[in-house]
């Protein structure tokens, strides 16, 4: 959002009243796209955030991932709890070493900190799949039409159940944050290492590291976002599987 300065008194009111929103939603499974496209307009004028042309939006799901049929803005999402998708990518070297990106130092959260390899917001439309690979492309640079080179075997592999994530932070304006997260995994070929560059510039490096080593960042809170935190256990379990060939690719 832009910055926009407003008076003190006003976080205490805005907090309360979008916390009742927040009850009252449920993150999407008890309000109509027509009393959100209301509410949108409302909070348009308050936050002095106008529409701009490609605006994101985000699909709004179920707990469970399943699409509702409608989709809000992503600022709007992040303001009232709706229920949105994200993906978090672990990408293994040809040698086995974990690919750790450092967020860029302008990131308007958790700048500078340790995060997996690649993760992002599902847009509106996109399935896992579609939504995975295109933050892969935009951040690391790699296209999603070149996957057979950089990426061994062609396929990511879904890893662990979604789950989901809330969280809420005061401020102006209050952040009321509700995803669905699905982790994947994938190993780079070594033409794929060797062509990282980052597209978008939400990425300031990578760090190879062993998965022992994330552990010990995680466990030490060594500038680690959350993101990585949540996201790592579901990735190690399926690291040290028996028994790789049983679990899922995308298709």
């Amino acid at each position: 959002m832009p910055e926009v300065v407003f008076p003190a008194s006003t976080a205490d009111a805005w907090s309360a009243e979008l916390a009742l929103l927040d009850a009252a939603w449920q993150g999407g499974d008890t309000v109509t796209p027509v009393v959100v496209q209301a509410a949108v307009a409302d909070w348009r004028d308050r936050l002095q955030q106008p529409p701009v042309p490609g605006e994101e939006m985000l699909d709004v799901v179920a707990a469970t991932g399943a699409l509702l049929g409608w989709s809000a803005p992503r600022w709007f999402c992040h303001l009232t709890g709706l229920r949105h998708r994200v993906a978090h990518i672990f990408l293994t070297s040809p040698q086995g070493m974990l690919v750790l990106q450092m967020r860029a130092p302008d990131k308007a959260e958790w700048p500078q900190y340790f995060d997996t390899t690649v993760g992002g917001h599902l847009k509106a439309g996109q399935d896992w799949e579609e939504g995975a690979l295109g933050e892969i492309a935009e951040e690391l640079g790699l296209p999603i039409a070149d996957r057979g080179a950089w990426l061994t075997g062609g396929q990511l592999h879904r890893v662990g159940p979604i789950y989901e994530r809330y969280g809420v932070r005061r401020g102006l304006p209050p952040i009321c944050n509700r995803q669905v997260n699905q982790t994947f995994a994938g190993e780079l070929t070594e033409w794929g290492l060797a062509h990282l560059h980052f597209a978008d510039g939400e990425v300031a490096g990578i760090y190879l590291c062993s998965p022992q080593e994330a552990q010990r960042m995680i466990a030490t809170d060594f500038l680690v976002a959350p993101g990585l935190r949540h996201a790592f256990p579901h990735w190690w379990h399926w690291r040290r599987s028996d028994d790789f060939s049983r679990l899922p690719a995308l298709r």
